[in-house]
């Protein structure tokens, strides 16, 4: 198979330097050595990663220059450490010490008046300074639980709830390549079955994992249970994590929960969170699934699988 290529226009945007630091940074640092044509310099895909690993450890405070002499797992070993998320709170407080719970705030301000660039950067600034971890406890979660008051509220419509999933997904897609490690020890899939529109659940749960190091598979909400399946049989996850919350009526929820039970294969665990009721819990545990009732559940059975925070 040939090796993807990027020109150094395309790697500029995808990982946020600027052409004029990304040459810079190659003639006094070698971060990277690029290769040429005709046409200029070319980066395969492992440059761009080790590039967003640089750009990433730059904006949490650290010189290039001793970021340059780092292997790639150093890098990734350094934006998980103790030390560096002690920065980052430090370097989050400096900028206001009241930020994290303002920037909720601030974030639904900007999605109340469908201001998409707003609570974006609003997000970014919040990602650039925490570890995933902290990302998902302080801003991620304070957040879905407004939005879904919010929502339940008639505050807000379907489609700005669908414009904040595209928010926290977006994030969980920038954070996945920073975090991952070049061997993960496990990989997940995560969904919602067939009818089951709210995604915010796994959405956070895939946040969690990718900042442990592990390896993702995210397909998103509304997805047929013999899909799940077929995607299950065709990656191989150690897990397959589903959200469920009963929004397109319990029986046929649960009729897709069944399926999905039934056809995965045996090596596959099931992971069910967001279960709501009595009854619904005691349908759910009749099936082989392993309901997750927290979040805090969910990251001790990421450390089993070899997540590390």
């Amino acid at each position: 198979m040939q090796t993807r290529l990027y020109p150094i226009r395309a790697v500029s945007k995808l990982t946020g330097i600027s052409i004029d630091t990304l040459r810079a940074w190659e003639r006094r640092y070698r971060v990277v050595t690029p290769q040429r044509d005709a046409r200029g310099r070319l980066y395969t895909e492992a440059d761009v990663q080790r590039l967003r690993l640089l750009n990433a450890g730059v904006e949490k405070g650290h010189a290039i220059g001793r970021l340059a002499a780092l292997s790639d797992e150093e890098l990734k070993g350094l934006m998980t450490s103790p030390v560096t998320v002690a920065e980052a709170r430090g370097a989050l407080e400096a900028i206001h010490p009241d930020l994290p719970s303002l920037v909720p705030q601030a974030v639904m301000a900007a999605i109340d008046h469908w201001d998409y660039a707003a609570a974006e950067r609003e997000l970014a600034l919040l990602a650039a300074v925490l570890a995933p971890r902290e990302l998902v406890y302080r801003v991620a979660l304070p957040l879905m639980r407004r939005i879904g008051e919010a929502w339940h509220a008639g505050q807000l419509t379907i489609a700005q709830e669908h414009m904040t999933s595209a928010l926290v997904r977006n994030l969980v897609g920038a954070l996945i390549p920073l975090y991952r490690r070049s061997t993960p020890t496990s990989k997940l899939l995560f969904a919602t079955p067939g009818g089951e529109q709210h995604e915010f659940g796994i959405l956070l749960s895939a946040m969690l994992a990718a900042g442990g190091g592990l390896d993702i598979v995210y397909l998103g909400a509304n997805l047929p249970a013999e899909e799940i399946v077929a995607a299950a049989r065709r990656t191989a996850p150690q897990a397959v994590v589903l959200g469920f919350i009963g929004s397109n009526g319990t029986k046929a929820g649960l009729k897709e929960l069944q399926e999905v039970a039934q056809k995965l294969p045996a090596q596959i665990e099931l992971w069910v969170g967001g279960t709501q009721g009595e009854d619904v819990v005691k349908e759910v545990k009749k099936t082989r699934a392993l309901l997750i009732g927290d979040f805090e559940m969910l990251e001790q059975h990421l450390i089993r699988l070899g997540a590390r925070f």
